[in-house]
């Protein structure tokens, strides 16, 4: 046994190499700075080796690459890159150096914090050395995404931007900032300032991405994060905000203490309009990006530099901490909000700005909270038409002849999903671009976005440039191949879908149908039959089953609960799938079972094509087609049991059904529905075409199985048809089930048996009134 525990413990030293986490913190220990450090928080540098070698004889051996990984998270290199190093093992609570400061008595929390200010102290030292008194930084490149606005001006030094001398700093700030001392510099003049619709030329360096996000710019190793103001002559041009910019300024600038937040979509470019207002104001602008600062104090620091500034800030992706629970930066955040000092915009989402109100309730009634509409028309191709050219000059490529970007926006904003316009647009080209710079062409060609779309969606290429418009001319044929009767439903149904392909949609979805009738008349299956028309996918019906949202608390159900609230995490039955892909049947059966409140959600999907869940999404729903199901006023369609009433009786007896249903429901919503059907009950002449429907489908299903078809005899199948019944309350279904109890029953046996073996074809006949099986060839 203890020769089997030495070679575990030599295996253990084999794996874990000289590159292990603890090995870099005994070097780093060396360092003088780093040693001091560790003495402040009681860890005996000298102590290192001996807990390295225990947790090697204790636990499992690291991954090898632990070291790399920390000195890619501190900086290789550089001044102070070992307190830097250090920070990142103290962040890194699963390698075993983290674990050996742990067992030396440390209290990593205060540690953290303490390398935290001693990076941050001794960083800003050197850069205030490196500028000279008296002389202005200079504007660094930019960089933007799609739709925007730069990532890299000017440093920000104290009195750099201001047009007088900085009050001397408090004791509190000379603690805070160590040797950043205010220089006696002669005050900065501003650029000449260009109007907000100005269009500069195009800078070959500005790069895109399709998120609409800020992108920051990599930062020398173990320096802090480096403050820069917005170079307005280096902005891209931007499109259709003019009104927005102008609301922006305005609420900056006025006296009262009221904080915009300004709301829009991913890809809506709300970054972009914000970095324009250094076109807008005569004040230094500076992007401050929310995952960078992982603490309180980091942020006050640097808003603290600002407000000596005199400069206005631009608080950015807010939305990209994680966690449901307030982050660290709030308070500093929240107090800068109170103070006025500085100015600031924060940019959120929806979803982000539901996420604010649970974080800290009520606070948006102290905040001007200014809504951002996505770009539509014109403006939107004239935004996309700005920002291809930076899209194309990062992957080094041109347009081909046959491919335009107006054809590019429209399908973005017809089949993809995701972000708002123009981002989408962009990201689609994007996407097009990787691929054909990855398979070695030079110009980005049509077929290239469309394959990326289609991948994306799932739908066929026909459906996509245009080609299979001529299917829908057929549609009504096509869906009676699977649904039996209701010829004039069908028509209806395709003469609506035709009219959304022809584009005459209005922005609602691209119909909106009530079905009426008696159970089993084949609602559903025309809901069915139309998803497989449509989509050529399985998971295009959506269906929801609204007898389970009767009361009024079920409208969380349906477009999900707000952040904060219980069961927020698992979205809306009905949202949720939409969000994922928006082009599908919805199928809402039993709709008269639902809650009032439940209808009222309806009224903006119908008159809109559109609904905001309970994250504060917008969900679209142009792309699909709502299909509600009830039985209301099926009792006056009823005759006598057995068979159906008289034919020429049937549209009077349509409008007193209509006339039952509409007590029903909302006057609001009754007048969105765009087409109201009734479903007469089956005849028997349509109960046989079911029947012999349902056979096939049912052999096709046991020769995939076992090999094996069958078919029924026309005499049996009139025996079916007697014994379940012509009865217009109850349809088709208990033809389905009579079929599974009597036809596919029997023939299970005879396959349990060994009669009926792959290959053979059983036949069912009526012998002596008798169903029997005989085998064909």
């Amino acid at each position: 046994m203890p020769e089997a525990l030495a070679v575990r413990s030599s295996t253990r030293h084999a794996r874990a190499s000289s590159g292990s986490s603890g090995d870099l913190l005994i070097e780093l220990a060396t360092h003088e700075l780093v040693a001091s450090v560790l003495r402040e928080v009681r860890v005996a540098p000298e102590q290192l080796p001996e807990l390295r070698d225990r947790l090697r004889a204790e636990v499992e051996a690291e991954p090898a690459d632990w070291r790399l990984r920390l000195q890619q998270r501190g900086g290789r290199a550089g001044p102070d890159s070992e307190l830097s190093q250090l920070l990142a093992i103290v962040r890194s609570a699963d390698c075993h150096a983290y674990r050996m400061l742990q067992l030396a008595g440390a209290d990593t929390g205060r540690l953290r914090k303490l390398l935290i200010e001693r990076v941050r102290v001794r960083g800003h030292a050197r850069v205030s050395r490196a500028i000279e008194p008296g002389a202005r930084a200079p504007n660094g490149p930019v960089r933007m995404s799609a739709s925007a606005g730069p990532a890299q001006p000017s440093p920000l030094r104290r009195g750099s931007a201001t047009t007088r001398r900085p009050a001397p700093p408090s004791p509190r700030q000379s603690a805070l900032r160590g040797s950043r001392a205010p220089s006696s510099q002669a005050p900065a003049q501003h650029a000449p300032v260009p109007s907000p619709s100005a269009a500069p030329e195009r800078n070959p360096q500005l790069e895109l991405d399709a998120r609409s996000e800020l992108q920051p710019k990599p930062r020398e190793r173990g320096l802090p994060k480096e403050l820069r103001s917005i170079n307005p002559t280096t902005l891209p041009p931007m499109r259709g905000r003019e009104r927005e910019l102008s609301m922006l300024a305005d609420a900056l600038l006025r006296r009262s203490v009221r904080p915009p937040v300004l709301v829009g979509e991913h890809g809506s470019g709300r970054s972009l309009l914000a970095m324009h207002l250094a076109t807008a104001l005569a004040r230094p602008l500076f992007h401050l990006d929310a995952p960078d600062y992982e603490d309180d104090e980091t942020l006050t620091d640097d808003l603290e530099l600002i407000a000596e500034a005199k400069g206005v800030v631009v608080f950015d992706n807010l939305d990209r901490v994680s966690g449901d629970a307030p982050p660290p930066l709030l308070p500093a955040l929240a107090r800068a909000w109170a103070s006025g000092a500085p100015r600031i915009l924060t940019i959120l989402s929806h979803e982000g700005r539901a996420r604010l109100e649970s974080w800290m309730p009520g606070i948006l009634d102290t905040l001007d909270v200014l809504m951002l509409p996505p770009l539509d028309g014109a403006d939107v191709h004239q935004a996309v038409k700005l920002a291809s050219g930076a899209i194309l000059d990062q992957h080094g490529l041109e347009l081909a002849d046959d491919a335009r970007l107006s054809e590019l926006t429209r399908i973005a904003d017809r089949f993809l999903t995701g972000l708002a316009m123009p981002g989408r647009a962009l990201d689609l080209l994007d996407l097009a671009c990787a691929r054909t710079a990855r398979e070695g062409r030079v110009a980005v060609s049509h077929d290239a976005w469309v394959e990326v779309t289609c991948e994306r969606t799932g739908l066929p290429r026909q459906r996509i440039i245009g080609d299979g418009e001529r299917d829908m001319l057929d549609l009504d044929l096509r869906l009676a191949r699977q649904v039996v009767g209701h010829e004039h439903v069908l028509e209806i149904l395709a003469a609506l879908v035709r009219r959304n392909r022809a584009g005459f949609s209005s922005g609602r979805p691209i119909a909106s149908v009530l079905l009426l009738g008696p159970s089993g008349v084949g609602k559903t299956e025309i809901a069915k039959a139309l998803a497989g028309a449509l989509y050529e996918r399985d998971d295009a019906l959506l269906r929801l089953d609204m007898s389970e949202y009767a009361e009024a608390h079920a409208v969380a159900r349906v477009v999900g609960a707000p952040p904060g609230y219980v069961g927020h995490e698992q979205g809306g039955a009905l949202t949720d799938p939409m969000v994922r892909n928006p082009h599908r049947v919805i199928l809402l059966d039993e709709i008269e079972k639902s809650h009032r409140d439940v209808h009222q959600l309806l009224l903006q999907v119908f008159d809109e094509g559109r609904l905001t869940d309970g994250r504060g999404r917008t969900v679209d729903f142009r792309h699909a087609v709502v299909i509600m199901t009830s039985n209301l006023g099926a009792d006056l369609m009823l005759g006598t049991p057995g068979g159906a009433l008289d034919e020429a009786d049937d549209e009077a007896d349509d409008e007193q059904i209509l006339s039952e249903a509409r007590t029903h429901f909302p006057v609001e919503l009754w007048n969105r529905i765009e087409a109201p059907l009734v479903l007469r009950p089956l005849t028997r002449a349509q109960m046989l075409a079911i029947c012999r429907r349902l056979i096939a489908s049912s052999s096709a299903r046991l020769a995939h199985d076992r090999g094996i078809r069958y078919r029924v005899e026309d005499e049996a199948i009139e025996q079916l048809i007697d014994r379940a019944g012509v009865d217009p309350a109850l349809g088709a279904r208990p033809l389905r089930h009579l079929l599974g109890r009597q036809i596919e029953s029997l023939i299970a046996e005879q396959i349990l048996r060994g009669r009926v073996r792959a290959g053979n074809e059983a036949i069912v006949s009526l012998d002596d009134g008798r169903l029997v099986v005989e085998i064909g060839r």
